[in-house]
């Protein structure tokens, strides 16, 4: 496999796997060169994805030490593929060192990737070692500059400049490199070739610069041709959760909420500006299940599909603790979370978006002052007996409003009519006149009634009530 970089005409090879390097193919040949060979296969490079991939990496540190550190960069185009943790104090929860690399090469293997692990005294000489020496390498103490003198310069990472200047000196290996004295280095290739011969002799002082543990995870892939369909897309999205679960798992982390970006196909080609389409999903419950999310970014993408075909997909999530709840013996069984979050999806393609949710009071006297929040299921407690009950008096509010008729006789109330039935009134307190929020666009005024009134239908309510007698009812009414 080669991985082909750059705009054309100026496309090169930019890096190689060692069976296209057993073929002749080199980095930094054209295009045009590297198709002389036959049998390799060609890839573009892509930066988000090995963005993703180090992402990957550094979560196969941090699932081992909280102190990870980027690891030694070559050019500002290369990508960095090496990372750099401190064991100190983990050999009392891993092991020896020896064990520690077997498990972070174990690790690394569980998201996909094939990794070099190095042990060794100082940040600098276990990055070079990882980079030079297959499999799991572990220095011991003092013998740094024995297992530095090993590598070829290239290995150690230095500018190709320095190396062509080494090169016309007889110089090849870094043990070579570090014989040398220590004033000629510095008279002829100056502080930086002097910083580049105390790695070689495995002695550098640089402080381990610890990075900030990330608040998102996220996936990101480029598809090679756009797709349209449903099924196809479902499937790059699942793998996609995979990768973030296998990330989210080493951490002991769940998903709290997630966002789908979807790049669409220009159909104007004028146009350089890329479109997305976004959806977010946000979870009444942290999930752990990545077939839970695919039901529900399914019954998302079918209720907002996209309206064009999709070039890529990125996920970002924002990882979350999930909750731990222990049930009591007595204590009724709660809804499933993940069952209920797809049953209240399919309620909302039916009922609309923004129609589903758990009413929610709002601090205000305004009529009907509550909101639709997302709903969440409570936390469960213990039910204790307690001591005598009684009864709670409540009233029936009817959304929307149903239209009424109030016959008033030397002011006062005395017939109500609704819905086709007349009513009589046998009792009335009000009017009470209320206002509010008269300082807002919401201002809101209203008088109400309470009234006590019996139907004159009996029929109307017999087949309720199983009689036919008159029923009195009290009312609230207002305008």
């Amino acid at each position: 496999v080669a991985i082909l970089a750059g705009a054309a005409p100026l496309t090169k090879v930019f890096a190689t796997n060692r069976q296209a390097r057993d073929l002749g193919v080199e980095t930094g040949m054209t295009k045009v060169q590297a198709e002389a060979f036959q049998g390799v296969v060609w890839r573009w490079r892509s930066l988000s994805q090995e963005a993703s991939a180090y992402a990957a990496l550094l979560d196969c540190a941090w699932a081992i030490s909280p102190r990870v550190e980027d690891g030694p960069k070559g050019a500002e185009e290369d990508f960095c593929d090496t990372v750099v943790l401190d064991l100190a104090g983990c050999e009392k929860l891993f092991g020896s060192p020896e064990k520690i690399a077997h498990d972070l090469k174990r690790i690394a293997s569980e998201v996909g990737l094939e990794a070099n692990v190095a042990v060794a005294g100082n940040p600098l000489a276990a990055g070079c070692a990882a980079q030079g020496f297959l499999g799991v390498t572990v220095v011991p103490a003092g013998d740094e500059r024995l297992q530095m003198g090993r590598l070829s310069l290239e290995g150690l990472g230095i500018p190709f400049e320095f190396v062509e200047t080494l090169r016309r000196w007889g110089v090849g290996t870094c043990k070579e490199f570090a014989a040398l004295p220590e004033i000629a280095i510095v008279e002829r290739l100056g502080q930086e070739g002097l910083r580049w011969w105390r790695l070689a002799q495995g002695a550098n002082a640089h402080p381990l610069i610890a990075k900030d543990f990330p608040s998102n995870f996220e996936e990101h892939m480029d598809l090679e041709s756009p797709v349209d369909l449903l099924e196809p897309l479902l499937f790059v999205l699942n793998r996609l959760l995979e990768q973030l679960f296998a990330r989210l798992r080493m951490h002991i982390l769940s998903i709290g909420e997630i966002k789908v970006t979807l790049t669409l196909e220009r159909k104007d080609s004028r146009r350089k500006d890329p479109v997305y389409h976004v959806r977010t999903l946000r979870l009444p419950v942290p999930a752990r299940d990545g077939k839970l999310l695919l039901k529900l970014l399914r019954l998302d993408l079918e209720a907002h599909p996209p309206s064009a075909p999709v070039a890529a997909v990125s996920m970002l999530t924002t990882p979350a603790r999930a909750p731990s709840q222990q049930l009591g013996l007595f204590l009724p069984l709660s809804p499933d979370p993940e069952r209920l979050e797809i049953t209240l999806a399919r309620i909302q393609n039916t009922v609309g978006e923004g129609r589903v949710g758990a009413p929610v009071l709002l601090d205000t006297h305004g009529p009907d002052s509550f909101q639709r929040n997302r709903f969440v299921l409570p936390e469960m407690r213990e039910i204790r007996a307690g001591g005598e009950k009684h009864a709670t008096a409540v009233m029936r509010i009817y959304r929307p409003p149903l239209s009424a008729t109030l016959e008033l006789r030397e002011g006062r109330p005395t017939f109500l009519s609704c819905e086709g039935i007349r009513r009589q009134i046998l009792a009335f307190a009000g009017p009470w006149k209320r206002k509010g929020d008269w300082w807002s666009e919401t201002a809101w005024a209203r008088e109400e009634w309470d009234i006590e009134i019996r139907t004159l239908r009996p029929k109307v309510r017999a087949e309720l009530s199983g009689n036919g007698e008159n029923e009195t009812a009290l009312y609230r009414v207002y305008k």
